[in-house]
């Protein structure tokens, strides 16, 4: 489960509104400051993301709650997100080829398949966004001084007196 902190910012009856600060991968990379997609996430980011969710835990506005997404729903929806776009521009290219098009009209209809992918990867986006089963779940009320990161001690199967 991937967790992060959120903030309640409304509730109604069986739900509340979270509010959470939207954070990429890119800002624990090493190569931050000189990475092309880190440079376009920082401009084109919207920083703070608003939920809906269902309520089981009864909270109220300004309360700190962790919210957590199964990383196998993460895994299939960032393979769909991925690979459809990537597998119809191949497909519409290999059709192009069969059927004898030229090196421009390859490179126009490739681009129309990566269009036309990524046009499907939003339409089951939004169709698929409103589903229970790829929502973030309320996991808990966060404590004061609570941190969502945890330690394990490592072990090395030595033992150290």
């Amino acid at each position: 489960m991937i967790e992060t902190q959120a903030r309640v910012v409304a509730v109604e009856p069986g739900y509340a509104w979270i509010e959470s600060e939207r954070r990429s991968g890119c800002s624990h990379c090493t190569s931050n400051d000189s990475c092309g997609v880190s440079s376009l996430s920082k401009l084109f980011s919207v920083r703070q993301t608003r939920l809906r969710l269902p309520d089981p835990l009864g909270v109220h506005a300004g309360d700190n709650v962790v919210i957590g997404l199964s990383e196998q729903r993460l895994v299939a929806a960032a393979a769909v997100a991925y690979m459809l776009p990537l597998f119809a521009m191949i497909a519409i290219a290999l059709f192009g080829a069969r059927l004898g098009y030229g090196q421009g009209a390859l490179v126009l209809s490739s681009f129309a398949g990566l269009a036309a992918g990524l046009w499907l990867v939003k339409n089951y986006a939004n169709a698929r966004g409103q589903s229970r089963r790829f929502q973030p779940l309320l996991l808990r009320r966060q404590a004061i001084g609570e941190s969502t990161i945890e330690f394990k001690p490592a072990t090395t199967g030595e033992n150290h007196e």
